[in-house]
């Protein structure tokens, strides 16, 4: 489960009579990784073991060789090689990974005879440094370094050796997100007068995937993450208001919980993913930046780190503590902070391995709001590995393959209960039921504003949520309670909160966004909520403060089908729909004959929904149209064939406006999404081009791997990063932009 320990020990030269080249040590890394660290890290208890950060399994590693000379005479021109060997299996046979890439980006390094540790570190042209591909990094790793001159050096007598640790790389860790497309169809804040109307249209789960590439790098999660869409919803308000508290959200922003939670609701409430809502570049934001919703992060498309910070927020980190209340334990990583005083300081030198670049040890982690957010810094590292949040797997030794991801629109056969710390689910199930769904806004006034009544089947528990004082009933003919629930407080948290005061809080002062789910057992007479306070006698007062009556009967569905016309689906239903409350309809549909439920889209209001079919999986799905009218809800089902079409292709580096360093290495990496496109398991071909120049062959493939190589960045200016595919029904194209600048800049 964790790296081998140990130091990194003494060279083994060959030759040690002879002064010559040395080797120091090796650092292997995925981010962020410890290296001597008592030679930059002040405080003791802040030090640790080389190579002691856990690697992961399926995502790339590079490989530090730090050479010295001992000869003194300085100016040695040096290369190396790294052997890579691995082992899957008991009992152990170790065979070597032939494909190693480097060393990067200078096949040779000059080695100084005076040591400068912070020089050596923050610059990769100071070491020999290769690269471990994403599927080697599993099981059992041992590396070992030779290095010789290029002037009189000989490959086959090296001039020093070093051999590694065993690294045990068994933690294997998938980002699962599942996004929630919100279009924007309202006015824009800053035209007029008088205002005029913006229509945004809701992301793709290609944006999903392109907007993590930054997350999928920075954290310690596999190279292949698992994308899919839980439908799309509307969003017509400009989200400008002032925060209703400091640290608080605007009434905008708990607005747009409650239509989240809707969505969720509509989806199962699953807690094996981590929802996401996206909004289209361009909706109206100011005065609150942003806020973490209901247990679904927020963000822009294309905003790779806020993105970053808010699954940070998903996965439990709170702030880091840099202008922002944050997390108490963080450490202060003297001598970049002042003692006792953290700063979100990352704590190591950190390594992006997309390119190489080097964040220092006193660059501020991302979860904080001192800018730049930098990188991930130890602390949260350790915080995030082996996360429940991240769908984390230990791997056993075996000669099988590391299984595929499972198909994020069936659901497991029991889900995890949120509220519990246990790493192994073990007796602690929770799966879906029949339940009644209240969803509203608890007004300043404190008064109560139903935004949605849905009876439906899905997880009968509210992430991201605290119990109030309150409670909703559904009520027999004779009073009698049939049902009931607690009134949970949707979380809302701004940017520049204090969350985990926040959150440990039962205020129930308005304004703020509440879900209630209690067993759907009958149609009921009336709901209810009540608040139940304490008299001066200590007995119990129970004060109701809504009430609703049952409609007369519940909506009767006439006619309900789906159509597919190239790549857009098409749903219309007609029948007898009326309520004193209002009609809402919802869309799901189920790949396995209705076990699980996806949810397509929400708070309709027309008869009908126009969707894009590359959303969702081919093949014979069950669509189902859901009526609410405010007490109660009816569905009509109907079948449907979703006819083949393209998987889901994302090139997530480089992407777009990247600026990356001319002649450094820089790795193109892609994710093909088959979620959507089941059947294709491989592909035929993949060819990398740069500004139309074939750069990269890849050949066949599964395509659950994701595409990786490494090149040299191209001189500077504007480039073009082309990806073509070929698969059993025809071919992809997707295609990037990036700049490269001089490294003196």
């Amino acid at each position: 489960m964790s790296n081998a320990p140990g130091e990194s020990g003494p060279p083994n030269p060959t030759n040690p009579t002879i002064p010559g080249p040395k080797i120091d040590g090796i650092e292997i890394t995925q981010g962020i990784q410890y290296y001597k660290s008592d030679m930059h890290l002040t405080d003791p208890s802040d030090q640790k073991n080389d190579n002691s950060v856990m690697l992961v399994a399926s995502k790339p590693a590079w490989v530090r060789v730090y050479v010295s000379d001992f000869s003194g005479s300085g100016g040695i021109t040096v290369t190396g090689e790294l052997i890579v060997e691995r082992n899957s299996q008991i009992p152990p046979i170790w065979k070597r990974v032939d494909d190693v890439m480097g060393p990067l980006p200078s096949e040779t390094i000059s080695v100084s005879s005076v040591f400068d540790y912070a020089t050596v570190r923050s610059d990769i042209s100071s070491t020999l440094n290769f690269i471990i591909p994403q599927r080697y990094l599993s099981y059992n790793l041992r590396l070992r370094a030779n290095i010789w001159q290029v002037d009189g050096g000989n490959k086959n007598n090296p001039d020093a050796t070093y051999s590694s640790p065993l690294f045990f790389v068994m933690l294997r860790q998938t980002l699962r997100l599942r996004g929630i497309m919100i279009s924007y169809s309202g006015i824009d804040p800053n035209s007029g007068p008088p205002p005029t109307t913006m229509n945004l249209d809701a992301p793709t789960t290609e944006d999903l995937q392109t907007t993590a590439a930054w997350t999928l790098t920075a954290n310690p999660v596999q190279s292949q993450g698992s994308f899919s869409s839980a439908g799309t919803m509307d969003w017509s308000t400009p989200l400008t208001g002032i925060a209703t508290a400091p640290g608080g959200c605007s009434t905008e922003w708990i607005n747009l919980t409650a239509a989240v939670a809707q969505v969720k609701t509509n989806d199962g409430n699953r807690t094996d993913v981590i929802y996401f809502g996206l909004l289209p570049i361009g909706t109206p934001i100011q005065n609150v930046g942003g806020c973490a919703l209901n247990g679904v992060s927020i963000g822009l498309n294309r905003d790779q780190v806020t993105m970053a910070h808010e699954i940070g927020h998903a996965a439990g980190l709170q702030h880091a503590p840099c202008n922002v209340p944050g997390d108490t334990n963080y450490p202060a990583y003297e001598p970049y902070d002042v003692k006792d005083t953290p700063n979100a300081s990352l704590g190591e030198y950190g390594l992006d391995i997309n390119n190489g670049n080097i964040h220092l040890p006193s660059a501020k982690d991302y979860m904080g709001y001192c800018f730049p957010q930098e990188w991930i810094s130890l602390y949260h590292q350790k915080k995030l590995t082996d996360n429940k949040n991240f769908g984390r797997e230990q791997l056993e030794l075996s000669v099988s393959p590391i299984p595929g991801l499972p198909d994020p629109f069936v659901w497991p056969e029991y889900f995890q209960d949120p509220s519990s710390e246990e790493p192994n689910p073990g007796d602690i199930k929770i799966k879906p039921q029949n339940i009644i769904s209240i969803i509203g806004i608890y007004n300043k006034n404190g008064q109560i504003e139903i935004q949605s009544i849905m009876r439906i089947f899905t997880l009968p528990k509210i992430t991201g949520a605290v119990e109030t004082s309150f409670e909703a009933r559904l009520l027999g003919s004779k009073e009698e309670i049939l049902s009931k629930g607690p009134l949970m407080r949707l979380e809302t948290f701004g940017h520049e909160c204090d969350c985990e005061k926040e959150k440990n809080s039962k205020n129930s002062e308005g304004p703020f966004a509440f879900q209630v789910i209690m067993p759907d057992v009958e149609s009921g007479n009336s709901l209810n909520i009540v608040d139940t306070l304490t008299g001066n006698d200590g007995g119990q007062i129970v004060n109701e403060i809504w009430t609703r009556s049952a409609t007369k009967s519940p909506p009767k569905i006439g006619s309900f089908s789906v159509e597919v016309s190239r790549d857009k689906g098409l749903a219309k239903w007609e029948g007898e729909f009326s309520s004193p409350y209002g009609i809402k309809f919802s869309l799901q549909f189920s790949k396995d004959k209705g076990r699980s439920w996806n949810s397509l889209a929400v708070e309709l209001e027309k008869n009908e929904h126009q969707f894009n079919i590359n959303e969702i999986p081919v093949g014979d799905l069950v669509f189902r149209l859901l009526v609410h009218d405010g007490f109660l809800t009816s569905y009509k089902d109907t079948q449907t064939v979703i006819p083949k079409h393209p998987p889901i292709i994302s090139i997530l580096n480089p992407n777009d406006s990247q600026k990356l360093i001319s002649g450094r290495p820089m790795r193109l990496y892609a994710i093909i999404n088959t979620a959507t496109t089941p059947n294709l398991k491989t592909i035929n071909f993949h060819i990398w081009q740069i500004d139309g120049r074939q750069v990269g062959d890849g050949g066949e493939g599964l395509t659950n791997d994701p595409l990786e190589t490494w090149v040299a960045a191209p001189g500077t200016g504007d480039h073009e990063c082309t990806l073509i595919i070929g698969y059993e029904d025809g071919k992809s194209i997707v295609t990037s932009k990036f700049t490269t600048i001089d490294y003196n800049r």
